[in-house]
């Protein structure tokens, strides 16, 4: 749930404080059937965006303060998503935002999908795109690394296994000019 801003450098709302100088938000709390709670796992998360992604939300929020301005609800903004059709400051529910989602596959021809389904998607292309399992961790709010590579392990090819050998510098590590073998409890069979 992203909420907005305040002042200065640092956006800020009930769930979420954006950084828009370090292209990050601070998700402090989620929200479900009216109520604002702890975020997943219960603990304060920064996730990374985009530049192009703090451009657009700075000119969203610049629009919603023009916006409160116009209606003499002054330039105080805070939540970035609100239902019009509620009655109070409510953000979109998990219901809704599911119905739209199902709207608009049907509109493209794809077979339904969960929002949830965004969060597989985004851990899948950033581990494709060779950034660490702790960072995904981190974006995704996952308790453990375990949860992470448990879920999303596949996604990590196995590119690293060329460089193996410069990686770990065997040769300078363990030298062997003769050719014997390091296994010491190795013993090749001799043909007979």
């Amino acid at each position: 749930m992203i909420s907005a801003p305040t002042r200065g450098k640092k956006i800020q709302g009930k769930a979420v404080v954006i950084y828009p100088d370090h292209k990050k938000y601070r998700v402090a709390e989620s929200f479900k059937r009216k109520g604002f709670n702890k975020p997943k796992a219960g603990k304060i998360r920064f996730v990374d965006f985009p530049p192009s992604l703090v451009k657009e939300l700075e000119a969203c929020i610049s629009q919603l303060k023009k916006q409160g301005l116009k209606q003499g609800k002054g330039g105080h903004v805070d939540l970035l998503f609100i239902d019009p059709k509620e009655n109070g400051p409510w953000p979109y529910s998990q219901r809704k935002i599911q119905g739209l989602m199902r709207r608009v596959c049907k509109a493209a021809g794809l077979q339904s999908r969960n929002p949830h389904d965004l969060q597989h998607t985004y851990a899948s292309m950033l581990l494709m795109a060779h950034k660490s399992p702790a960072f995904v961790k981190k974006q995704l709010g996952h308790s453990t690394i375990d949860t992470t590579v448990d879920i999303y392990g596949h996604w990590i090819d196995e590119e690293g296994r060329d460089g193996l050998k410069d990686a770990l510098k065997i040769s300078e590590v363990v030298p062997n000019p003769d050719g014997k073998s390091h296994i010491i409890a190795y013993k090749p069979k001799r043909l007979q």
